[in-house]
């Protein structure tokens, strides 16, 4: 029978109440002008299929997480900030804010809760839930997923929607859905109005052909 926790990994950030569950377990436009060169660097910058240029993975808490080397994030340290104002910025954003949220053990949470969600009721559920538990520990290997590829649905210069895939051990997929906003100069996520009761997370049985692949942790 297919572990639980394996896809509540996934759901990371994006459901507060299901995070508390399985914490535990887890123990422009351009405008007109005659500078081609730069017409086409603004089309190329506005083109959601195209992949996040010279990536590179770090581990977090057990997790391969994607670091972009031109889309970010270009601070790291206790937080992660300093994504392009693109749509492979805004990919990388909502992986590693999300998942960070997910795992991010006691003490640290807080810092990264500040600077990587939009405030709001979701927000403040989030955070009300993440105290009641403790999370110290890195992810089990065995349930941690694999975050293999994601899709754009809808992106405008101030939002972007997309579906980021993951695969576990037992070859199981996961298809989540995430939204970043452009607030203060970086994405920052916004979760789903806990009242909506939005499910975001659900399995697949396969990886859409039209996604970003993202190369594979070494």
């Amino acid at each position: 029978m297919r572990a639980k926790p394996a896809h509540h990994v996934q759901t990371f950030a994006a459901v507060a109440m299901t995070l508390v569950v399985s914490a535990c377990a887890l123990t422009l436009a351009a405008c007109g002008g005659s500078d081609h060169s730069a017409s086409a660097t603004k089309t190329t910058q506005v083109d959601p299929a195209r992949a996040p240029s010279d990536v590179h993975w770090e581990n977090y808490q057990g997790v391969q997480l994607p670091i972009g080397e031109h889309d970010g994030p270009s601070k790291l340290g206790t937080t992660a900030a300093g994504y392009s104002h693109t749509p492979q910025g805004a990919a990388l954003a909502a992986i590693n804010h999300s998942t960070r949220l997910s795992l991010a053990p006691d003490g640290v949470w807080p810092q990264i809760a500040a600077i990587s969600l939009i405030p709001g009721p979701a927000k403040d559920s989030w955070v009300l839930a993440r105290a009641q538990i403790s999370l110290t520990a890195p992810a089990n290997p065995t349930v941690a997923p694999h975050i293999t590829a994601y899709k754009i649905t809808n992106y405008t210069p101030d939002r972007a929607d997309l579906t980021v895939y993951s695969t576990y051990s037992d070859a199981s997929i996961t298809a989540t859905a995430e939204t970043v906003l452009w607030v203060s100069e970086d994405w920052r996520l916004l979760l789903p109005d806990p009242a909506a009761k939005i499910q975001t997370v659900q399995s697949v049985p396969s990886i859409p052909a039209d996604t970003v692949e993202l190369e594979a942790p070494k």
